[in-house]
């Protein structure tokens, strides 16, 4: 690798990398979230929020405001009685009130409330997120063995009796120091969205232990590449307002992966 490859290998993770960060501290961003509040079929009111709430099975909220709660949706006011989806999978919504975004989202066949404020002290006070070097020898290209699964159930940091479901276009096979791994890929090439969720042995010292998404990329029918630097923590990494999935068990590998983001809080000294 010659001095200026390495050099746009390195400006490109970096540049990733400020995308990410970029994302992460946003207004309404992870770390803008301050609660995470769980609906039921009985109207009730929500701590620090306006109005009275309630979600039917069906996924369809309700939520009565009063004029004088400020409330807007897409611009307008919204007062009385209010109704949103059904919102199903992970279908969501929100509404404005004053600097605070309140979210309502579907989430493991349930609703949530979160409100989402600029001003959030975990916003405010967030210093970065450290990366391991970049190192060209991270980005894997693997044997793609089809195998679709429509609803695969995942734990969630939602809560331990919470689960999310998502369908899988087939496994991801390659070695990592000789030794044979086996990564089951969610989404799917034709949406763009194909990617891993796992966590590594690398989680007991380096990086976040519960889980890592990293995007994979289709190179043809039976080939994709993976670029592990640029693995990035979940939500969940950050707020405990997240319902980030996590890996299923087989994506838990007793490999190290030192590339991508470190855990929050740590970081590492460049040579």
């Amino acid at each position: 690798m010659t001095e200026s490859t390495a050099t746009t290998f390195t400006d490109a993770h970096a540049a990733w990398h400020a995308e990410v960060e970029r994302a992460r501290t946003a207004p309404f961003g992870p770390l803008s979230a301050t609660a995470m509040h769980w609906l039921t079929s009985d109207p009730s009111r929500l701590p620090d929020l306006p109005g009275v709430w309630s979600a039917a099975p069906s996924g369809l909220v309700t939520v009565e405001l009063a004029e004088s709660d400020g409330v807007t949706r897409d611009g307008a006011p919204a007062f009385g009685r209010v109704e949103i989806g059904p919102l199903t999978g992970l279908q969501g919504d929100a509404l404005s009130w004053g600097d605070v975004q309140i979210e309502i989202a579907a989430r493991s066949g349930n609703i949530i409330v979160r409100p989402r404020d600029p001003a959030a002290a975990a916003r405010a006070e967030y210093a970065g997120t450290g990366t391991f070097p970049a190192n060209e020898s991270w980005v894997v290209t693997a044997r793609f063995v089809p195998k679709p699964r429509d609803g695969v159930e995942v734990a969630s940091a939602a809560g331990a009796d919470r689960t999310q479901h998502y369908d899988s276009a087939g496994v991801a096979e390659f070695e990592i120091g000789g030794e044979p791994v086996a990564l089951t890929l969610f989404g799917s090439a034709a949406g763009g969205d194909l990617r891993a969720i796992f966590a590594d042995a690398s989680g007991a010292d380096l990086t976040f232990p519960a889980a890592r998404f990293v995007s994979v990329q289709p190179v043809n029918d039976t080939t994709v590449r993976i670029d592990f630097n640029r693995a990035s923590n979940p939500p969940c990494a950050y707020s405990e307002s997240a319902t980030c999935p996590f890996p299923p068990p087989e994506n838990r590998l007793q490999v190290r992966i030192e590339a991508g983001e470190l855990r929050p809080n740590l970081n590492l000294q460049t040579p």
